[in-house]
């Protein structure tokens, strides 16, 4: 288990990449920020899907995946059809254009992320990609867990 110290200087050091990500961004050319593009990932790996879904994927409120998807449905990245199984509902999945602007904002950061790691080796990153991708994985992990057990007796006691 790592000491209490670390994991607060980790949450720094992690908050720190995400203002530089945030820097980066309001100079980026390509016109998608972070969390359209992240919406616009997320239907590019795993296809069509309804926004409830999307929202909870994402760990956001439906209320601002609805507020991307409009501004994305309208920018042409995004399409909107009935849901087969259920015509109340609506499928959205990523347009032509849409997975052109995000392998464009994907190759932009990519690039930026290249220079800024010209100089470390190969390993280095790897291991980084490595840790990260754990650390990621049981965050995930952590917080499902927090949301699926019961809170404590006192708790319950106390409501």
């Amino acid at each position: 288990m790592i000491a209490t110290t670390t994991a607060s200087d980790l949450v720094e050091v992690l908050r720190g990449i995400v203002r530089a990500g945030r820097a980066v961004q309001h100079t980026a050319d390509d016109g998608l920020h972070n969390a359209p593009a992240a919406l616009l990932g997320l239907l590019a790996r795993e296809g069509e899907q309804r926004m409830g879904r999307l929202a909870g994927a994402l760990d956001v409120d439906p209320s601002v995946v609805s507020r991307q998807v409009a501004m994305l449905c309208a920018a042409g990245l995004v399409s909107r059809r009935p849901d087969p199984e259920d015509g109340r509902a609506s499928l959205l999945g990523l347009t032509d254009s849409g997975r052109a602007c995000l392998d464009q904002h994907r190759a932009q950061w990519a690039h930026r992320l290249t220079a800024a790691l010209a100089h470390w080796d190969d390993n280095d990153a790897t291991q980084l990609l490595t840790l990260l991708r754990r650390l990621s994985a049981d965050v995930r992990g952590n917080l499902v867990e927090e949301r699926s057990s019961p809170p404590p007796d006192s708790e319950l006691r106390a409501g």
